[in-house]
């Protein structure tokens, strides 16, 4: 038990159902508060934005309104004095014109006044008004016009003034300018009443970009650019759509904040009207809601975790003895009660179902333990009783299956324990039979193997004569081809005697013919000494020695060239001999030849077949020794069908315990 008790903390501390489900609950509430805060802050800031967007263009066409009422006060002002007969009549004195700008500057807010001609000198003026209007920029407005003109913020030392100018006509015709200068309050009145936001505001800009309406006078007096105080590029885009003297809302980054801007152009001036309002005034709203929100969900979280960690707590202690019950019975506890709990909802279900399963399993198991009690002690002839509801219904189908099974395997194995015993006898007598068929195979194989070294030792002689054979034909090839060098030594002489024969026989002919010219002369010789007579007696006795020994020669040449013809005649048939020797001897040579290539080819051979005997007779010793492991196997297998019989016969005894269907 002591490792389920570590197992059970275990799984408390990491596998709770609780921590699982607060933590899921907590992710998923968690995760849906971030998804409706994202989504409520994108839709509040997206309905801020439109609706500020909406309110805003309305708010800068009615300030301009505004604007453009003032702007319109004063040209009503300014064109009632031009329709003065004091001015347009044309016999009027300049003390009828300054009274005119007297009553007009206490009247009016004027810092001044002035009447012109038409080349800008001064008829009358009365306060601060211009000495004179040449050169300047309201005097050409005014040419190009001929119409009531406003123009920009006048700035001096002591003041910021509005100057309006009107053309002063007499029949049509005008002959001169009226010029006022209004008090700047006008445009600053209007524009510090519009209060939109903590930061929000509204100014005026003139045609290029120039400040001439701001909340702040000094803005004005510093007579500065729009382009130059902001260079943000959203900025300009903004201020070029403005001063094209377009009506509408932008959104973009003025001043350095991300901020919408509404704008439209001013009536009856080159002036535009814009009001400019930062985000963060109206978002800061929205992030307090955004935050309230927050904070109350989170509060409504808490709270909803606590009843959900009491609720899950609850169903935790009963999941647990539950579990404690499931895991009693994995170990083998089958007697313990379970609690059931009416709680009325799963976990009663689930112990009811958990006690019914105890309850059923105790049945089952006592059933099964019948049933393979009675197999232990060798009685088949049982069968499961009892009801198995539901899928357990498989478990007693699969034990009448085993004992079903059981009584045909084992009446198998008794019929196989029978036929058993039966091949135990076959074997025994085949196994005789075979080591008899051994033992023969192996005194075969003796047999043949002492045939083999027969074989190896005659082969043996045969590689020796064949050795010696071939050792005397090299010898005798040797004595052929000396005598066949002899033969030729012995022809070279032939041919040479038989060219001296021949040369001798030539000296032989030469000298026969000598003799018979020695005897012709002899004979003369002796024909001229009978001639002579006595005194020749002598000379005739020489000549016929001569012709005697003439003849003697010429009988002796013709005896040498008898020999001669005789030697030359043998020498020539011992030439012929010599040949026919020669190629008696290359013929016996080359028998020789062939000889000792047989004996080379006959001594391959028989070393073939040496090896060949040799790679047979370890074939033979193999088989031997296989022979060998025959009988040996033969004489194991006779002991083992004993051995067959003997336990076919006890199985046969432990079989008879059984009893069968």
């Amino acid at each position: 038990m002591k490792p389920f008790k570590k197992q059970k903390n275990k799984m408390k501390t990491k596998r709770s159902i609780r921590f699982k489900i607060m933590t899921i609950t907590t992710i998923i509430v968690v995760g849906v508060m971030l998804v409706c805060s994202g989504i409520l802050r994108f839709s509040m800031q997206d309905l801020t934005e439109s609706i500020l967007l909406d309110v805003l263009q309305p708010m800068a066409s009615q300030s301009a309104s505004a604007v453009e009422s003032n702007i319109h006060l004063m040209a009503d002002r300014i064109s009632e004095l031009a329709l003065d007969n004091r001015l347009t009549n044309s016999n009027a004195t300049q003390a009828d014109e300054a009274a005119v700008m007297v009553e007009a500057r206490n009247n009016y807010e004027l810092y001044g006044i002035g009447f012109y001609t038409k080349y800008g000198n001064v008829m009358a003026a009365d306060g601060q008004a211009f000495g004179s209007i040449k050169d300047t920029e309201l005097l050409s407005l005014l040419e190009e016009t001929d119409n009531l003109v406003i123009a920009d913020p006048i700035i001096t030392d002591t003041y910021v003034g509005i100057p309006v100018g009107i053309p002063v006509k007499a029949e049509d015709e005008t002959w001169g300018y009226l010029v006022g200068i209004y008090n700047y309050d006008m445009l600053s009145e209007v524009l510090g009443s519009i209060r939109i936001g903590q930061n929000g505001m509204a100014l005026i800009l003139n045609e290029e970009g120039k400040v001439v309406g701001h909340p702040l006078v000094d803005v004005v007096k510093e007579e500065v650019n729009i382009y130059d105080m902001d260079t943000e590029p959203s900025a300009h885009s903004i201020f070029d759509r403005m001063l094209s003297r377009e009506t509408g809302t932008a959104q973009g980054i003025v001043n350095g904040q991300d901020s919408y801007v509404a704008f439209c152009p001013i009536r009856g001036t080159r002036w535009s009207f814009a009001v400019e309002v930062p985000k963060t005034d109206y978002m800061h709203s929205t992030n307090m809601a955004l935050l309230n929100t927050l904070v109350g969900t989170c509060g409504a979280l808490i709270v909803a975790l606590i009843f959900i960690w009491i609720t899950t707590t609850m169903i935790s202690r009963q999941l647990k003895k539950a579990i404690l019950r499931v895991n009693g019975l994995a170990e083998g506890d089958l007697t313990s009660q379970v609690e059931v709990k009416k709680s009325g909802d799963e976990v009663e279900i689930l112990s009811t179902s958990l006690e019914s399963t105890v309850c059923n399993m105790n049945r089952y198991i006592t059933e099964i333990q019948r049933v393979l009690n009675n197999i232990s002690k060798g009685n088949l002839n049982v069968s499961a009783d009892g009801d198995y509801h539901g899928d357990f219904g498989v478990l007693k189908e699969s034990l009448t299956h085993i004992i079903e099974s059981m009584n045909q395997m084992m009446m198998q194995i008794n019929q196989t324990a029978l036929r058993l015993t039966d091949t135990a006898l076959n074997m025994g007598s085949q196994s005789q039979e075979l080591q008899q068929s051994a033992q023969s195979q192996t005194n075969a194989m003796a047999d043949l193997n002492s045939e083999v070294a027969n074989i190896k030792d005659n082969l043996s002689d045969v590689t020796k004569n064949t050795k010696e054979t071939m050792q005397r034909a090299a010898e005798i090839a040797e004595q052929i081809s000396e005598g066949n060098r002899k033969m030729d030594e012995l022809t070279t002489a032939m041919e040479n005697i038989s060219q001296n024969a021949a040369d001798i026989t030539k000296i032989s002919n030469l000298i026969e013919d000598i003799a018979q010219q020695t005897n012709i002369l002899a004979i003369n010789a002796s024909v001229e000494a009978q001639r002579v007579g006595p005194a020749g007696k002598g000379f005739a006795v020489v000549a016929g020695e001569v012709r005697q020994l003439a003849g003697q020669s010429s009988q002796a040449a013709k005896n040498t060239v008898d020999m001669l013809s005789t030697a030359t005649h043998l020498i020539r048939k011992g030439v012929k001999l010599t040949a026919e020797t020669s190629q008696a001897l290359e013929e016996i040579q080359k028998s020789s030849n062939a000889v000792t290539d047989i004996a080379v080819r006959l001594s391959e051979t028989v070393n073939i077949q040496e090896t060949s005997l040799e790679g047979m007779s370890g074939r033979i010793e193999e088989l031997s020794s296989i022979t060998q492991q025959n009988l040996t196997c033969a004489e194991n297998t006779a002991d083992v069908s004993v051995e067959l019989d003997s336990e076919s016969k006890k199985l046969k005894e432990l079989l008879e315990r059984f009893e069968f269907h």
